[in-house]
């Protein structure tokens, strides 16, 4: 199983590889896996871009983002969504 994983232990393996490094034989039944799959090969270039992306703005996620609407609109906005339920 090491050496021919399925899709769904590819994609695993592709999560923890970000991670820490694989054991050999994990290793090469991905890299096979790889070779032959254009659908996971595809999923991992999507998951190190959204990893990339998070390591380059992690600042971003960290700040809360400034508030853009104005308290009378938020209070509006709440009214409204109590008037609904009731």
């Amino acid at each position: 199983a090491a050496l021919s994983p399925s899709c769904r232990q590819a994609s695993r393996l592709q999560s923890e590889a970000l991670d820490h490094k694989l054991p050999i034989l994990q290793g090469v039944g991905l890299r096979i896996h790889l070779l032959l799959c254009k659908w996971c090969r595809r999923y991992g270039k999507q998951i190190r871009f959204l990893r990339d992306a998070a390591h380059d703005h992690s600042d971003e996620l960290v700040e809360p983002s400034p508030q853009k609407l104005p308290g009378a609109a938020r209070e509006r906005m709440k009214q409204r969504v109590r008037a609904e339920e009731e």
